[in-house]
């Protein structure tokens, strides 16, 4: 299973991304220049939408990071939403619960 990965409710500050399949080495390249290409059109505040992610590697953890720190750098936000079990043990193993932003659902998030 590929990632797909849609922009939702893009307004000039912020964007939704939901995510949906395998975060990992095949698709973290691609996941990174759509974060990169959102950031540069303005939109630093980011809400990526987990709940359709089965499964997450240390690739798809790098390209978080990095998500993370180009909205940063951009003076903005980026939020995870939504995780299932995979992708939370994942995060929560590598201690990066202490680094994200993380909620249960994207309304919570988007708050």
């Amino acid at each position: 299973m590929d990632l797909t990965m849609e922009e939702k409710k893009p307004s000039e500050s912020s964007s939704v991304i939901a995510l949906s399949g395998r975060l990992n080495g095949a698709s973290a390249p691609e996941f990174k220049h759509e974060i990169k290409r959102i950031v540069d059109l303005g939109r630093t505040g980011l809400v990526v939408d987990l709940s359709g992610v089965v499964f997450v590697d240390s690739s798809g953890l790098s390209a978080l990071i990095s998500g993370l720190k180009s909205a940063r750098e951009a003076g903005g936000f980026f939020r995870l939403a939504g995780l299932r079990d995979q992708p939370a043990s994942v995060i929560k193993l590598m201690m990066l619960d202490r680094v994200f932003d993380i909620y249960a659902d994207v309304e919570a998030a988007k708050r």
